[in-house]
Protein backbone atom coordinates (compact mmCIF):
# COMPACT_ATOMS: atom_id res chain seq x y z
CA UNK A 1 0.00 0.00 0.00
CA UNK A 2 1.00 3.49 -0.55
CA UNK A 3 1.75 6.16 2.29
CA UNK A 4 -0.14 9.02 -0.22
CA UNK A 5 -3.57 9.60 0.48
CA UNK A 6 -6.03 10.05 -2.08
CA UNK A 7 -9.19 11.74 -1.49
CA UNK A 8 -11.98 12.48 -4.45
CA UNK A 9 -14.84 14.56 -3.94
CA UNK A 10 -17.69 14.07 -6.23
CA UNK A 11 -19.44 18.05 -6.81
CA UNK A 12 -22.19 16.67 -9.49
CA UNK A 13 -22.92 13.98 -11.65
CA UNK A 14 -25.70 13.05 -14.23
CA UNK A 15 -28.07 10.00 -12.76
CA UNK A 16 -27.39 8.00 -16.09
CA UNK A 17 -23.47 8.19 -15.03
CA UNK A 18 -23.66 7.05 -11.56
CA UNK A 19 -23.91 3.33 -12.51
CA UNK A 20 -20.75 3.79 -14.89
CA UNK A 21 -18.84 6.18 -12.22
CA UNK A 22 -19.85 3.37 -8.99
CA UNK A 23 -17.82 0.84 -11.01
CA UNK A 24 -14.70 3.30 -11.68
CA UNK A 25 -14.58 3.91 -7.88
CA UNK A 26 -14.81 0.61 -7.38
CA UNK A 27 -12.04 -0.29 -9.74
CA UNK A 28 -9.48 2.19 -7.97
CA UNK A 29 -10.96 0.43 -4.40
CA UNK A 30 -12.48 3.89 -3.62
CA UNK A 31 -15.72 2.05 -2.83
CA UNK A 32 -16.83 -1.83 -1.83
CA UNK A 33 -17.87 -3.78 -4.77
CA UNK A 34 -21.54 -3.19 -3.99
CA UNK A 35 -24.07 -5.82 -5.18
CA UNK A 36 -26.83 -3.55 -4.71
CA UNK A 37 -29.31 -3.13 -8.45
CA UNK A 38 -29.10 0.78 -8.18
CA UNK A 39 -26.12 2.81 -7.40
CA UNK A 40 -25.79 5.93 -5.02
CA UNK A 41 -22.82 8.11 -5.15
CA UNK A 42 -21.95 11.00 -2.14
CA UNK A 43 -22.06 14.25 -3.75
CA UNK A 44 -19.72 16.87 -1.27
CA UNK A 45 -18.53 13.83 0.96
CA UNK A 46 -14.74 12.46 0.18
CA UNK A 47 -14.05 9.19 -0.93
CA UNK A 48 -10.08 7.56 0.34
CA UNK A 49 -7.77 5.65 -0.76
CA UNK A 50 -4.01 4.83 0.00
CA UNK A 51 -2.62 5.73 -3.41
CA UNK A 52 -0.54 8.45 -5.36
CA UNK A 53 -2.55 7.56 -8.66
CA UNK A 54 -4.18 11.00 -8.69
CA UNK A 55 -3.81 11.58 -12.79
CA UNK A 56 -5.31 8.32 -13.52
CA UNK A 57 -7.87 8.40 -11.62
CA UNK A 58 -8.68 11.99 -13.20
CA UNK A 59 -8.18 10.39 -16.08
CA UNK A 60 -10.69 7.53 -16.21
CA UNK A 61 -13.22 9.63 -14.34
CA UNK A 62 -13.09 12.11 -17.19
CA UNK A 63 -13.89 9.76 -19.70
CA UNK A 64 -16.51 7.51 -18.30
CA UNK A 65 -18.34 10.74 -17.45
CA UNK A 66 -17.66 13.82 -19.21
CA UNK A 67 -20.64 15.37 -17.62
CA UNK A 68 -19.60 15.35 -13.93
CA UNK A 69 -17.43 17.46 -11.92
CA UNK A 70 -14.93 16.29 -9.06
CA UNK A 71 -12.20 17.48 -6.74
CA UNK A 72 -9.00 14.68 -6.46
CA UNK A 73 -6.02 15.67 -4.36
CA UNK A 74 -3.34 13.68 -2.51
CA UNK A 75 -1.85 14.48 0.38
CA UNK A 76 1.46 16.13 0.51
CA UNK A 77 4.50 13.60 2.04
CA UNK A 78 7.51 15.07 3.86
CA UNK A 79 9.30 15.59 0.55
CA UNK A 80 6.66 16.11 -2.08
CA UNK A 81 3.71 18.81 -2.08
CA UNK A 82 0.54 17.20 -2.93
CA UNK A 83 -1.77 16.85 -6.31
CA UNK A 84 -4.87 18.80 -6.78
CA UNK A 85 -6.71 17.99 -10.12
CA UNK A 86 -10.58 19.58 -10.01
CA UNK A 87 -12.89 19.20 -13.04
CA UNK A 88 -15.82 20.93 -14.29
CA UNK A 89 -17.28 20.63 -18.00
CA UNK A 90 -17.55 24.09 -18.75
CA UNK A 91 -13.77 24.88 -17.45
CA UNK A 92 -12.12 21.49 -17.87
CA UNK A 93 -9.54 20.31 -16.18
CA UNK A 94 -7.38 22.60 -13.01
CA UNK A 95 -4.27 21.31 -11.68
CA UNK A 96 -1.79 22.98 -8.76
CA UNK A 97 0.37 21.45 -6.28
CA UNK A 98 -1.84 21.42 -2.63
CA UNK A 99 -0.85 21.28 1.31
CA UNK A 100 -2.90 18.88 3.37
CA UNK A 101 -5.95 21.71 3.03
CA UNK A 102 -6.43 20.64 -0.62
CA UNK A 103 -5.82 24.60 -1.00
CA UNK A 104 -3.39 25.25 -4.19
CA UNK A 105 0.52 26.02 -3.79
CA UNK A 106 2.65 28.21 -5.88
CA UNK A 107 6.14 29.18 -5.76
CA UNK A 108 7.55 32.85 -5.53
CA UNK A 109 8.58 31.75 -9.32
CA UNK A 110 4.81 30.98 -10.01
CA UNK A 111 3.11 34.17 -8.40
CA UNK A 112 5.85 36.88 -10.16
CA UNK A 113 4.20 34.95 -13.32
CA UNK A 114 0.84 35.74 -11.91
CA UNK A 115 1.64 39.12 -11.92
CA UNK A 116 2.19 39.46 -15.19
CA UNK A 117 -1.26 38.21 -15.83
CA UNK A 118 -4.53 40.07 -16.52
CA UNK A 119 -7.06 39.87 -14.51
CA UNK A 120 -9.04 36.71 -15.40
CA UNK A 121 -6.28 35.22 -16.77
CA UNK A 122 -4.63 35.14 -12.66
CA UNK A 123 -8.08 33.85 -11.28
CA UNK A 124 -7.99 31.49 -13.83
CA UNK A 125 -4.14 30.10 -13.07
CA UNK A 126 -5.41 30.52 -9.29
CA UNK A 127 -8.40 28.17 -9.72
CA UNK A 128 -10.78 30.49 -8.85
CA UNK A 129 -13.45 29.74 -11.79
CA UNK A 130 -13.63 25.87 -10.27
CA UNK A 131 -13.81 26.75 -6.93
CA UNK A 132 -16.87 29.15 -8.03
CA UNK A 133 -18.81 27.03 -9.67
CA UNK A 134 -18.41 24.14 -7.54
CA UNK A 135 -19.51 26.48 -4.54
CA UNK A 136 -22.69 26.64 -6.22
CA UNK A 137 -23.03 22.80 -6.85
CA UNK A 138 -25.85 21.04 -4.29
CA UNK A 139 -24.91 18.48 -2.01
CA UNK A 140 -26.77 14.86 -1.05
CA UNK A 141 -26.88 11.66 -3.12
CA UNK A 142 -27.46 11.05 -6.25
CA UNK A 143 -28.96 7.50 -7.29
CA UNK A 144 -29.02 5.44 -10.53
CA UNK A 145 -32.51 5.74 -12.28
CA UNK A 146 -34.32 2.84 -12.79
CA UNK A 147 -33.13 0.78 -15.68
CA UNK A 148 -35.55 -1.03 -18.30
CA UNK A 149 -35.07 -4.30 -19.91
CA UNK A 150 -34.70 -4.15 -23.79
CA UNK A 151 -34.64 -6.90 -26.06
CA UNK A 152 -32.96 -6.29 -29.94
CA UNK A 153 -33.89 -8.59 -32.84
CA UNK A 154 -30.45 -8.17 -35.14
CA UNK A 155 -32.50 -10.02 -38.06
CA UNK A 156 -35.70 -7.69 -38.03
CA UNK A 157 -33.60 -4.28 -36.22
CA UNK A 158 -36.87 -4.43 -33.65
CA UNK A 159 -35.92 -2.89 -30.11
CA UNK A 160 -38.05 -3.11 -27.37
CA UNK A 161 -38.00 -1.35 -24.19
CA UNK A 162 -39.99 -3.47 -22.04
CA UNK A 163 -42.07 -1.45 -19.42
CA UNK A 164 -40.68 1.94 -20.07
CA UNK A 165 -44.36 3.16 -21.74
CA UNK A 166 -47.67 4.97 -19.58
CA UNK A 167 -49.11 2.36 -17.68
CA UNK A 168 -46.08 -0.19 -18.12
CA UNK A 169 -46.33 -0.47 -21.91
CA UNK A 170 -43.15 -1.92 -23.85
CA UNK A 171 -41.91 0.85 -26.00
CA UNK A 172 -41.07 -0.01 -29.55
CA UNK A 173 -37.63 2.20 -30.74
CA UNK A 174 -37.62 3.37 -34.31
CA UNK A 175 -35.58 3.10 -36.48
CA UNK A 176 -35.30 -0.35 -37.31
CA UNK A 177 -31.52 -1.56 -36.69
CA UNK A 178 -30.95 -4.86 -38.66
CA UNK A 179 -27.38 -6.30 -38.30
CA UNK A 180 -25.46 -9.40 -38.94
CA UNK A 181 -24.79 -11.85 -36.37
CA UNK A 182 -21.99 -14.55 -37.48
CA UNK A 183 -21.49 -18.36 -37.34
CA UNK A 184 -20.11 -17.47 -34.02
CA UNK A 185 -22.43 -15.66 -32.33
CA UNK A 186 -20.52 -12.15 -33.11
CA UNK A 187 -22.76 -8.97 -33.30
CA UNK A 188 -21.89 -7.17 -35.89
CA UNK A 189 -22.38 -3.63 -34.66
CA UNK A 190 -24.72 -2.28 -32.34
CA UNK A 191 -23.90 1.16 -33.38
CA UNK A 192 -26.76 1.41 -35.11
CA UNK A 193 -29.19 -0.02 -32.16
CA UNK A 194 -27.24 2.54 -30.03
CA UNK A 195 -28.10 5.69 -31.94
CA UNK A 196 -31.69 4.52 -31.97
CA UNK A 197 -32.06 4.16 -28.53
CA UNK A 198 -30.62 7.20 -27.64
CA UNK A 199 -33.42 9.35 -30.25
CA UNK A 200 -35.60 7.98 -28.31
CA UNK A 201 -34.44 9.16 -24.60
CA UNK A 202 -32.32 6.35 -23.92
CA UNK A 203 -28.94 5.33 -22.29
CA UNK A 204 -27.62 2.11 -22.71
CA UNK A 205 -26.00 1.05 -19.46
CA UNK A 206 -24.24 -2.34 -20.11
CA UNK A 207 -22.99 -4.02 -23.36
CA UNK A 208 -25.49 -6.30 -25.53
CA UNK A 209 -25.62 -9.67 -24.89
CA UNK A 210 -26.90 -12.80 -26.31
CA UNK A 211 -30.25 -13.76 -25.00
CA UNK A 212 -30.57 -17.28 -26.09
CA UNK A 213 -28.20 -20.02 -27.92
CA UNK A 214 -29.13 -19.12 -31.01
CA UNK A 215 -27.79 -15.31 -30.77
CA UNK A 216 -31.23 -14.47 -32.20
CA UNK A 217 -32.09 -12.19 -29.41
CA UNK A 218 -30.17 -9.53 -27.83
CA UNK A 219 -30.47 -7.79 -24.62
CA UNK A 220 -29.61 -5.14 -22.22
CA UNK A 221 -30.45 -2.33 -19.67
CA UNK A 222 -31.59 1.18 -20.47
CA UNK A 223 -32.22 4.55 -18.32
CA UNK A 224 -34.26 7.33 -19.67
CA UNK A 225 -31.88 10.17 -20.32
CA UNK A 226 -33.97 13.32 -19.80
CA UNK A 227 -34.51 14.54 -16.16
CA UNK A 228 -38.44 13.57 -16.26
CA UNK A 229 -38.38 10.18 -16.22
CA UNK A 230 -42.06 9.99 -15.60
CA UNK A 231 -44.18 7.15 -17.80
CA UNK A 232 -46.23 9.77 -19.63
CA UNK A 233 -43.13 11.10 -21.11
CA UNK A 234 -42.11 8.44 -22.74
CA UNK A 235 -42.60 8.02 -26.48
CA UNK A 236 -45.34 6.03 -27.94
CA UNK A 237 -45.36 2.20 -28.85
CA UNK A 238 -44.78 1.84 -32.20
Amino acid sequence: MSDTVTYLTIHACPPHRVRAVATALEDHWLVDVDGSARKTLQIGEPYTIDTSEVDELADDLIETAPEMSFTAQTDPTDEWLGSLRRYVPALHRFEASCDHDGSAVFTTAQVRELDLLAPEARLARLGVPWSTAIEAMPTGDVIEPEPYATCWIPSTGEITVLAAGPDGADVGVTPACVTAVDDDGNLASSAAADAALAGCGFLRVNAWEALNATCRAWGTDVYWTTDNTDASTAPAPA
